[in-house]
């Protein structure tokens, strides 16, 4: 494992100049998010057909990602965020980073911004 694990300070650093990639539930990602992140869920590709990791990759290019870009990926609690970057990183991408407290840890501070 390559990707570097990262804060809420990194991220609220970061917000609004670094993308975000969102891998929960499509209905998670519609109810709130961290401004400005874009949904690329990651059950969906474990569930589709084919390999996750390509199909996976597959879709966070689509959704407008490198594999040399610096983003952050996060999910509700970290564990699909973690899963999700060695995914990746098996796939070649470089500079994605790992919100570890993910949603979870976002909404535990009343004062971070969050989309709706």
């Amino acid at each position: 494992m390559s990707y570097e694990k990262v804060d809420a300070a990194f991220v609220l650093d970061n917000l609004g100049t670094m993308p975000l990639l969102d891998v929960r539930p499509l209905e998670m990602y519609q109810e709130s998010r961290i401004p400005g992140a874009i949904s690329v869920r990651l059950m969906e590709a474990k569930e589709a057909e084919g390999d996750t990791a390509d199909v996976f990759a597959a879709r966070v290019e689509e959704a407008g990602f490198a594999p040399d870009d610096e983003f952050i990926v996060y999910c509700y609690n970290g564990g699909l965020a973690n899963e999700a970057c060695a995914l990746l990183e098996s796939k070649g991408y470089t500079g994605q980073v790992c919100y570890e407290g993910s949603w979870v840890d976002w909404i535990s501070d009343p004062t971070r911004p969050v989309e709706e």
